[in-house]
C-alpha cells in the first residue's frame, strides 16, 4: 500500500507540478554558491576540504565551530582574512540543525545557493569542472538533491596525514545512496521546516495561486524526490554529479568520532558497531571520479604551502 501511495505522489509531482514555472533566481547577491558546515576537531582535514571546493567553484563558506580544541583557528585564519570563510562560534551540543537554521535566518541574503555539507563530503561534478556551470541547468528549481557515493575505510587502520583524503579512499558502495544525499537550496525560498533531514532533503515553501505549497527537491534528472523509495535512476542517463561521502576514513579516525558526541543526535549512532558494518560491508567496488581533480588540487595546495608532503612537522 505504501508503495502505491509513493507511486501516486511521484506521478503528481513529476507530471502536474513539473509544468509549473518556479521563479528563476536573480543573481544580485554577493555570492552565487556557498556551503555551510558545522565541525569539531577537524583541523587536519580543513585545508583539503576548503581548497577542493574553492577549486570546483564554491564562492564562500559559513563554518560553525562546535567546541573544537585543535588548531582550527590557525588553519582558517588566511581564509577568513581573504573573505572566503565566515567563522561562527557554535558551542551548542547536538547543534547541527540549529546552526543551519541560524545561517538561514542571518546569512541567506548574501548567497543565492547554499549547500549543507559535512567535512567528510566532497561535491564531485563528473563532467563540468565548476559547480556554477553545473547549477545553471537547475536555476528555476527551489532545491536540488545530490546523491551520496559512500566510501568506507578501504581497509586502512590508520589515516596517512601525508596524503590527501580523496586519494586514500577509493573503495565504495556499488551504487548511489538514492535515499540520502545533500541539497543545494535556492535561498529565495523559505525552508518549510528545520529537522534532522533538512540537509538531506530540504523541502521549501512556494507560492501557487496565492497558496503556500511544500515543494520537494528535484534530483539531478529534474525528478521530484517524493520519498526515500523513489526509483531515481530508472531509464535515466549517467549521473552528472555526486557527493563523495568519506563517512569513516581509516579506522583510527572513525574510532575518534564514535567516542565523542554527535553534532545531531544525543546518542551517537557510531557507537553501535552494526552501524559501521552496515556500510563497510557494502563497499565492494571502487570509484575514481574525483581523481580528475586530484593533480589540480595537489598543485594548488603545493603553491600555497598546504600540500601534506611539504608541511613541516
Amino acid at each position: 500500500m505504501r508503495n502505491i501511495v509513493y507511486a501516486i505522489e511521484s506521478v503528481l509531482y513529476n507530471t502536474v507540478l513539473k509544468v509549473l514555472w518556479w521563479r528563476r533566481p536573480k543573481y544580485h547577491k554577493e555570492y552565487r554558491v556557498s556551503a555551510v558546515t558545522i565541525f569539531k576537531d577537524e583541523a587536519r582535514f580543513l585545508s583539503e576540504w576548503l581548497e577542493y571546493h574553492i577549486m570546483t567553484g564554491f564562492d564562500h563558506f559559513y563554518m560553525y565551530n562546535n567546541n573544537s580544541t585543535d588548531d582550527y583557528e590557525n588553519v582558517l585564519r588566511p581564509y577568513i582574512q581573504n573573505g572566503i570563510v565566515t567563522l561562527i562560534q557554535w558551542p551548542q551540543e547536538h547543534g547541527q540543525i540549529a546552526a543551519y537554521q541560524h545561517f538561514y535566518e542571518n546569512y541567506r541574503s548574501r548567497t543565492q545557493w547554499i549547500a549543507f555539507l559535512d567535512m567528510d563530503e566532497f561535491v564531485v561534478p563528473r563532467y563540468k569542472t565548476d559547480i556554477n556551470e553545473w547549477i545553471k541547468n537547475y536555476e528555476k528549481y527551489p532545491s536540488i538533491l545530490v546523491y551520496w557515493k559512500m566510501f568506507g575505510t578501504s581497509g586502512k587502520m590508520h589515516h596517512d596525514d601525508h596524503r590527501l583524503t580523496i586519494e586514500q579512499y577509493t573503495v565504495c558502495h556499488d551504487g548511489f545512496a538514492t535515499h540520502w544525499g545533500k541539497c543545494f537550496v535556492n535561498t529565495d525560498y523559505d525552508i518549510a521546516f528545520f529537522n534532522d533531514t533538512v540537509n538531506h532533503r530540504a523541502i521549501v515553501l512556494g507560492n501557487f495561486m496565492g497558496f503556500k505549497i511544500k515543494i520537494q527537491p528535484v534530483n539531478q534528472f529534474k525528478r521530484f524526490v517524493v520519498s526515500q523509495y523513489h526509483l531515481s535512476w530508472l531509464g535515466e542517463k549517467k549521473p552528472s554529479i555526486q557527493i563523495n561521502h568519506y563517512w569513516s576514513k581509516a579506522w583510527d579516525v572513525y574510532d575518534i568520532k564514535r567516542n565523542r558526541s554527535d553534532a545531531t543526535f544525543k546518542e551517537n549512532p557510531r557507537r553501535n558497531m552494526s552501524y559501521f558494518y552496515h556500510d563497510e560491508h557494502r563497499c565492494i567496488t571502487s570509484d575514481y571520479s574525483i581523481f580528475r581533480f586530484l593533480m589540480q588540487l595537489k598543485l594548488q595546495m603545493k603553491e600555497k604551502g598546504l600540500y601534506p608532503l611539504d608541511k613541516k612537522n
